[in-house]
């Protein structure tokens, strides 16, 4: 018989208002409070527009302590960094754990009104000038207990990441 695989599942919103209404929405769906989190980017560097590219660049320490606030969520090192600009630029991140019977419905709760499509912003941020990692929505893990993203049950405002067995 086949273990139940492990996901985490991700969106990024505009304001922290859309993102602390979707955790509510979590939280209403019996989605467990310490399965659910919210990580702050304006609080951690706040600027402006978050979708402009802004020529200042972080210090090492400030983009230590971006990254670090990510420390802990399921998703692979290299996508890291790209989570890590996004709350640079003033993005909120809802990480929610879940099992297989709850994915469906997270995925249609975080894909909502006020939710960032990362793919399409950061082809904006590229076509501007950044130069951050380019990471394909499907790469191949031979390892089962590391973190992958799954293109097939991902949307463009939200990720899905498999994991290893529970």
């Amino acid at each position: 018989m086949q273990q139940a695989r492990q996901w985490n599942v991700t969106a990024l919103f505009h304001s922290r208002k859309d993102a602390e209404e979707a955790v509510e929405r979590l939280i209403d769906a019996r989605i467990p409070k310490d399965r659910v989190r919210l990580v702050p980017g304006d609080e951690i560097d706040p600027k402006g527009d978050p979708d402009v590219w802004n020529e200042e660049m972080p210090t090492p320490k400030q983009r230590l302590g971006i990254l670090e606030s990510l420390r802990g969520l399921f998703f692979p090192d290299d996508e890291r960094f790209t989570y890590g600009e996004h709350l640079r630029r003033g993005s909120y991140l809802v990480s929610v754990q879940v099992t297989d019977a709850e994915h469906d419905s997270v995925l249609d709760i975080l894909d909502d009104e006020g939710t960032v499509d990362m793919d399409a912003r950061e082809d904006r941020w590229r076509a501007g000038g950044w130069a951050g990692p380019v990471v394909p929505p499907n790469a191949a893990n031979e390892d089962a207990s590391v973190w992958r993203r799954d293109a097939g049950r991902s949307r463009p405002r939200v990720r899905s990441y498999v994991g290893g067995p529970r």
